[in-house]
């Protein structure tokens, strides 16, 4: 019987064409997964069809890698979660070939940092979790853009949309001149003054009314939303990253919270869980993620933490990431009780 409580990440390169999906379908299968979240809006591109982003480069023609992944499941009882990255648009280095890709078609869209220096101009970043350029939620047009993406993936007969860097990249980011803008209006509209926690409330709301836009229309198509949201919420989350995501599960704006308690210790994932549990009061709307490429070679320590944080009740225990599921941990899967 499928685990109705256990989900995998399944990354974009799985989805370049039937074979790779066919193949992850069959490794899904095997071990018992629930849930597959497939990546297929990777960095301001798509892995499906769609009249907003371009196609990925990596792939050799127009497949649909949704649409292919969503037929090969039928019949099976595995949910499809449409894995979205939200901000994150692009790689360091170079520039993608298309030019209707969002950082050739909207550069100024890009955010910037406290001096002024577009993402673009990085050619890396040694700030933990950022990839690559983040357009700027601060900027109404780039709230549109992101909701207008998730009401395509809404479109295909899954059973939610799934949100990844659904934040700034850090701090220190937000300053791009059209999002300044727009700051400078919310202070007039509410009578306050420039002070940097003001500027932190303006772009928290700016997160959250990205996620409102979103919610919306993947809600009017009867679909639910789940965001990937890290799990240390007072200070990675909300004081680093801008990401007050227990607001948006408490709100209402989404179902489901997968939690990145992605730690290479048991003890330290367990304390952080912990911690969500007592400021939300239970693991109710949480599903819990853990990094399975922090325990190759240790299975039996994943496995164990497996364990301890089923006792904890979470609504599910998702995986990162399918890549990282070996025939041995696969087997050890298939003999949870």
């Amino acid at each position: 019987m499928r685990d109705p409580g256990f989900g995998v990440w399944v990354a974009r390169s799985t989805l370049l064409n039937p074979a790779g999906v066919e193949k992850m379908i069959s490794k899904l299968h095997e071990i018992s997964a629930g849930r597959a979240y497939v990546q297929v809006v990777g960095r301001g591109d798509s892995q499906y069809s769609s009249r907003i982003l371009p196609r990925a480069e990596e792939l050799d023609g127009p497949f649909d890698g949704l649409s292919e992944t969503i037929e090969m499941a039928r019949g099976s009882g595995l949910k499809i979660s449409a894995w979205m990255n939200v901000n994150l648009v692009w790689k360091f280095g170079d520039r993608p070939s298309s030019k209707e890709h969002v950082v050739n078609s909207h550069p100024e869209w890009i955010t910037c940092d406290e001096r002024g220096l577009s993402m673009l101009e990085y050619s890396s970043c040694d700030i933990e979790e950022v990839f690559g350029p983040f357009i700027d939620p601060g900027i109404p047009q780039v709230r549109r853009f992101t909701a207008a993406i998730a009401d395509e993936l809404a479109s295909y007969d899954v059973e939610e949309v799934h949100l990844d860097f659904i934040r700034y990249p850090f701090r220190t980011f937000g300053y791009t001149q059209a999002a300044l803008h727009e700051y400078r209006r919310w202070l007039r509209a509410a009578k306050l003054k420039d002070t940097e926690e003001n500027f932190d409330r303006f772009r928290i709301e700016s997160t959250g009314e990205q996620v409102r836009l979103i919610s919306e229309k993947v809600r009017s198509r009867g679909k639910k939303l789940s965001c990937a949201v890290f799990d240390d919420y007072s200070e990675r989350a909300v004081k680093e990253r801008l990401q007050p995501w227990l607001g948006w599960l408490e709100d209402g704006l989404i179902d489901s919270a997968v939690v990145m308690a992605y730690g290479r210790e048991p003890d330290g994932v367990i304390s952080r869980v912990e911690n969500i549990c007592n400021i939300h009061g239970s693991l109710k709307g949480i599903r819990v993620g853990l990094g399975a490429f922090n325990y190759a070679g240790r299975w039996d320590d994943f496995i164990g933490l497996v364990k301890r944080v089923r006792k904890m009740d979470p609504d599910e225990i998702t995986f990162f990431a399918l890549s990282s599921i070996d025939e041995e941990l696969a087997g050890k899967l298939k003999a949870l009780d």
